[in-house]
């Protein structure tokens, strides 16, 4: 059993179906001409803010001023004007090319390439992803790691940098592997006037992924070694998905109807990560492992979960599936 790490520059992965399904695949070797191939070529300005009242049976309403408040909107190069939020005064909004231009150093420097570009809530969110020339194979099963870059233009986030490694074969995302040292594994920088992304800070960025790389490979290496039997794994995703001891040993007449919801909910995801452990395709070199266990409820977290309003890369970017993952992989490591 080994876990190797192998240099392929300029290489694509094999499967990048959930980042080309949220943004749009690019080939090229500035952030300028990312925003451009992507559709990302527009711009960012500040406005006045205003509300208006109309006084019952009187003429024509009033526009009153909102102190405080400046509207974020996007203008497109054909001209469209889209609002995107409403922010603080003390907000500096980013055009995309700048907040993105910084990461051209790792394009010329070989450490990495634009792979894909994209927006979301009308582009009140915008991002890119870099793959590293490092992928990862474990057990014979690829693996690709990226940089991702993204920044929001409505006042609900910052600036944001983060390694994230992909299982190819079913495109599973880990964005986390330590809760503790995500701080350390992310970059983040506020919209404040003076803010600046600094070439050092992306330098440093990329040092901390080549480690997240290593971490990972290590600890792919320590769970495949263990192998589990299938109580175990029963055992496994009860823990990860938890009842209430009242709602998990009461029989199901005598719950309430939100209990017997939880239970419900609970019992899908113990079930199909069970099914994906014993039965998924993308199991086989992994299956009654612990490595396995871990994988089997990323896939669910990723793939298996009902009412996937957004895409992959989205809710990946979101970190809305974290919790669970980290939760999973600290049932097995702490």
């Amino acid at each position: 059993m080994t876990t190797t790490v192998v240099d392929r520059p300029q290489v694509a992965p094999k499967n990048m179906s959930a980042w080309i399904k949220s943004g749009v695949a690019v080939t090229a070797t500035s952030a300028s001409d990312v925003s451009r191939q992507a559709g990302l070529d527009w711009t960012v300005s500040l406005h006045d803010v205003t509300t208006t009242y109309q006084i019952p049976g009187q003429g024509l309403p009033i526009h009153i001023p909102v102190k405080n408040k400046q509207a974020v909107v996007k203008t497109t190069p054909t001209g469209e004007v889209i609002p995107l939020g409403i922010v603080g005064t003390k907000y500096k909004p980013f055009q995309n090319a700048e907040v993105f231009s910084v990461l051209d150093t790792l394009i010329d420097s070989g450490d990495a390439r634009y792979a894909a570009a994209g927006e979301y809530d009308a582009g009140a969110k915008v991002w890119m992803l870099l793959q590293l020339p490092n992928e990862m194979e474990i057990k014979g099963d690829p693996h690709a790691a990226f940089l991702l870059a993204k920044t929001t233009h409505d006042g609900s986030g910052s600036v944001l940098i983060r390694p994230i490694i992909e299982r190819l074969w079913c495109s599973n995302q880990i964005n986390k592997i330590f809760r503790a040292r995500d701080k350390q594994h992310t970059y983040t920088l506020r919209h404040t006037s003076n803010a600046r992304l600094d070439v050092n800070d992306v330098r440093n960025i990329l040092n901390i992924t080549y480690s997240s790389i290593e971490q990972y490979s290590n600890l792919a290496n320590v769970l495949l070694e263990r192998e589990v039997t299938r109580s175990y794994a029963v055992d496994y995703f009860k823990k990860v998905f938890p009842l209430p001891s009242k709602i998990e040993d009461t029989p199901v007449h005598l719950l309430s109807q939100g209990e017997k919801k939880q239970r419900t909910n609970a019992n899908f995801a113990r079930h199909t990560a069970m099914n994906i452990f014993t039965s998924s395709p993308t199991q086989e070199n992994i299956r009654d492992t612990q490595f396995g266990l871990w994988q089997a409820v990323v896939e669910y977290a990723d793939h298996g979960k009902p009412n996937k309003a957004k895409s992959l890369g989205i809710r990946t970017m979101s970190g809305a599936s974290d919790n669970i993952k980290l939760r999973a992989l600290e049932l097995l490591t702490v």
